[in-house]
């Protein structure tokens, strides 16, 4: 289990990517700026550990990164954020089964944030797990939310009173900073724009923002994004769009379309 961190550039990269629709490989080489991606889907009456078996056996990108090269996994699964005086790690599992009582968990693991002086804790499906470490020995985890949550604060003004909606696959995950900490985090379902504005009010309305002093910035590559902030802005005075070129300036690949946001932030901090 690790903390998030910078770490010497290795010459190649191997991120999968764990999604609801199936999971998906990147390979990157920081020295080339290249980009390869594969995506394998889920299907019917088969497994995320099945589905990963058999992308293991046909990955050009895996085999790649089965040998000296730095991997690391993206998760999706439900995740919570706990202050670090109160985390303790041996209590992370107890935690989380406290939090997510129907959920179906695996095996528990967190990330510290140091900038936000919390651990997010998160589970990867057990048999997914070992077959990772089996292929890949120092693989190591992350949630999706991770390093968004990191940039982000990075980029916050002090003084403006901000609610951030990340749009990733059927969702938004939602989030608040206050005084250099987090106030809020959740994630809601958004198929469409009308569910998406119908959850960012309600939870603007219980941080007592302001409809017109406040903003709400909406990240992330989702298609309702531009609907979402059409709509939101018949009630916010300032709704920001804002393209991952504008928040990871300095990296190339935020031009590069294949490559997802949650993604570019963990590249940002540990490639």
């Amino acid at each position: 289990m690790q903390a998030t961190g910078n770490n010497p550039i290795q010459p190649y990269n191997l991120s999968i990517r764990l999604h609801a629709g199936g999971l998906s490989f990147y390979g990157y080489q920081p020295s080339g700026g290249q980009v390869a991606s594969e995506t394998y889907p889920y299907t019917t009456g088969k497994g995320t550990a099945e589905t990963l078996q058999k992308a293991l056996t046909q990955s050009a990108i895996a085999r790649r990164g089965e040998n000296k090269f730095q991997t690391c996994v993206l998760a999706d699964s439900p995740a919570m954020q706990v202050p670090l005086e109160c985390f303790r790690k041996e209590e992370a599992h107890a935690l989380y089964r406290l939090t997510y009582a129907k959920e179906h968990t695996g095996k528990v693991y967190y990330n510290i944030l140091p900038h936000l002086e919390i651990a997010q804790i998160f589970t990867i499906d057990t048999e997914l797990e070992q077959l990772l470490l089996r292929h890949f020995p120092g693989m190591r985890f992350y949630h999706g939310h991770t390093m968004v949550l990191e940039k982000m604060w990075l980029l916050e003004t002090q003084g403006l009173h901000r609610l951030y909606a990340y749009f990733h696959e059927q969702e938004i995950f939602v989030f608040a900073y206050r005084e250099q900490r987090l106030a809020y985090a959740n994630s809601f379902p958004a198929d469409v724009a009308e569910n998406a504005v119908y959850f960012l009010l309600s939870v603007w309305k219980d941080l007592k923002m302001d409809a017109q002093q406040g903003e709400c910035v909406l990240i992330g590559e989702h298609g309702i994004k531009d609907s979402t902030a059409q709509l939101l802005s018949k009630y916010l005075a300032h709704v920001k769009e804002t393209q991952a070129t504008e928040i990871f300036r300095r990296s190339s690949l935020a031009r590069d379309p294949q490559v997802p946001f949650d993604l570019l932030a963990l590249w940002a901090n540990v490639v």
